[in-house]
């Protein structure tokens, strides 16, 4: 998680623009032009396209322009709304809510890398090779795609030199994963964001302790709250209720019902997105009680210090939770 500022608050749409014919560019900043909390390479925001369509998109603008955001955007259309709505149903001038950044794919310390794209996730991948050109660090890149007419920031690309490998696997069948695995130094890291099919085949490939990814995959559509009933996400045996805010209502999260159903049930205005616990949009500051953390983005230490908590999938060590909401 990041220890950088975090922001929860409406930006406007500055710009929507195509980068391909099924990317878009997405740029927002403050109505005011103040200037944004700064991010790192890796780093990602949660954008609520509509009420209850919050989606994570990696930054991927010039991190020296301090007013503005930028992210990327593939139209999905078997997907669940989310880039079809950023494609067709947003314009300049809207207000969206906005949560982050968030350091959840944050580059870790090595002597080395390998930094694999495939399709849009260039956005991340693309950032952490900048990065590593500016402070000298050897890494090698493969943008996979199909279709030189997908591609998106070539130019930029073009600029890390012989560092970056762009394979369209229209034409190029050579370039496997496989070899590039293969062709890693043995102290690289190796940091992957894709589709899904990818990142199981590298975590195939690559050794444990070696390979780093990002999935914003969502959890299946059915997974949605419905008059509080259990999801499934967080389904547990054990009773408990939390408490909105120091001397604020008390309600109970029976046993097999999620905290964040619960949560939205009461009106709580909770951002959330995977259900899963790997996305961080519906992070919940703790005021009292132990969480049970069952996410995949805090750390040991994290958990440890009891601070933050994400509802969607965690639940309680105590009768009762304290939330900040």
């Amino acid at each position: 998680m990041s220890t950088t500022e975090m922001m929860r608050d409406r930006l406007v749409v500055r710009e929507v623009a195509p980068l391909s014919a099924d990317v878009v560019r997405i740029t927002v900043a403050a109505e005011d032009g103040r200037p944004l909390p700064p991010w790192g390479p890796g780093d990602h925001i949660d954008i609520e396209l509509t009420s209850g369509l919050t989606r994570q998109y990696s930054l991927c603008g010039a991190r020296a322009e301090a007013d503005a955001w930028t992210v990327a955007v593939r139209l999905d259309r078997a997907g669940r709304g989310g880039s079809a709505f950023a494609h067709e149903g947003l314009r300049a001038g809207d207000a969206v809510r906005v949560a982050g950044p968030r350091a959840t794919f944050a580059l870790e310390h090595a002597p080395d890398y390998v930094l694999v794209a495939g399709g849009i996730g260039i956005t991340p991948i693309l950032t952490m090779a900048e990065h590593l050109t500016e402070s000298g660090t050897p890494f090698r890149l493969y943008y996979f795609d199909r279709g030189a007419e997908r591609m998106v920031f070539r130019e930029r690309l073009a600029a890390l030199g012989p560092a970056a490998v762009i394979v369209d696997r229209a034409v190029d069948t050579h370039t496997t994963l496989a070899a590039v695995v293969a062709g890693a130094g043995p102290d690289a890291l190796v940091y992957a964001c894709g589709p899904r099919r990818m990142l199981d085949e590298l975590t195939d490939l690559v050794e444990p302790g070696r390979l780093r990814v990002e999935d914003f995959a969502p959890a299946p559509a059915s997974a949605t709250p419905e008059d509080g009933e259990p999801t499934g996400a967080a389904s547990d045996a054990s009773a408990f209720e939390v408490q909105l805010g120091a001397g604020g209502e008390v309600h109970p999260v029976p046993a097999g019902c999620s905290l964040l159903d619960v949560l939205l049930k009461a009106g709580v205005d909770v951002m959330w997105s995977c259900r899963e616990g790997n996305c961080a949009s519906c992070e919940t500051t703790v005021i009292d009680g132990v969480p049970d953390h069952r996410d995949v983005i805090l750390t040991d230490d994290e958990k440890a210090a009891n601070d933050v908590m994400f509802p969607c999938v965690s639940r309680s060590l105590t009768p009762r939770l304290v939330l900040d909401c």
